[in-house]
């Protein structure tokens, strides 16, 4: 039955709309006398309600017409970028800096475990923690003979405490570590080469080359039997 109702409303819906509309009273329209509207308009002033004229523009003179007129959005664009590229290269170059710094930085640089840099002046408290051979292969290269001497026999020192031949302590002299090795088997060859170490350190002897080359061959042999 709604199906059947639905169905009948769907098809009569525009004959009804068409009926309503129909029925729609008309507005007649009615004609006002003109005297009556000149009467009724006459108080009102239109002449304010008038646009503007528009003012004439000035034309150019012959120089401004001739004068190339500035582009500020090139030129801002252009200085810009000029100055985006002076920030990249500043950014390159500092990191290349950076890296060079780097590069060059001391190979022997070392921080020790209580937080100290070791150095040339403070490696007999610090030889177990430390490179020796970098600090040796300095010295080479600056013909500093006489560090070398001092750091080989460091290595000799630093070799024996790692075997248990000696007890190593930065508050010990050669005369301790000569006594702990009086009964070694390398006793002769190690009092040997700290003769040569003291000789050369202590006395300021001059070293020069080829004196160096007589030493450090006993200075090898000795590392090479620890």
């Amino acid at each position: 039955m709604r199906y059947i109702l639905f169905y009948i409303t769907f098809c009569f819906l525009p004959f009804l709309l068409t009926a309503q509309s129909a029925a729609e009273p008309v507005v007649e329209r009615r004609a006002v006398p003109e005297q009556q509207w000149r009467d009724a308009a006459g108080a009102l002033d239109y002449s304010r309600d008038l646009p503007e004229k528009p003012k004439p523009e000035r034309p150019d003179t012959p120089q401004e017409r001739n004068s190339p007129r500035p582009d500020w959005s090139s030129l801002s664009q252009f200085w810009g970028n000029v100055l985006q590229i002076l920030a990249i290269l500043i950014a390159c170059a500092a990191i290349g800096y950076g890296i060079y710094r780097m590069i060059n930085q001391p190979r022997n640089r070392r921080i020790a475990r209580d937080g100290a840099e070791i150095t040339l002046d403070n490696l007999d408290a610090y030889i177990l923690e430390t490179d020796l051979e970098r600090f040796l292969r300095e010295a080479l290269a600056q013909q500093n003979y006489s560090l070398a001497v001092r750091l080989y026999f460091l290595q000799i020192i630093k070799e024996l405490s790692q075997k248990g031949a000696i007890q190593w302590s930065k508050e010990k002299t050669n005369r301790d570590y000569l006594r702990e090795m009086n009964n070694h088997h390398l006793a002769q060859p190690f009092r040997a080469a700290t003769r040569a170490y003291e000789y050369t350190w202590y006395g300021n002897a001059t070293l020069n080359k080829y004196d160096f080359e007589q030493l450090e061959p006993e200075f090898k042999a000795l590392l090479s039997r620890i």
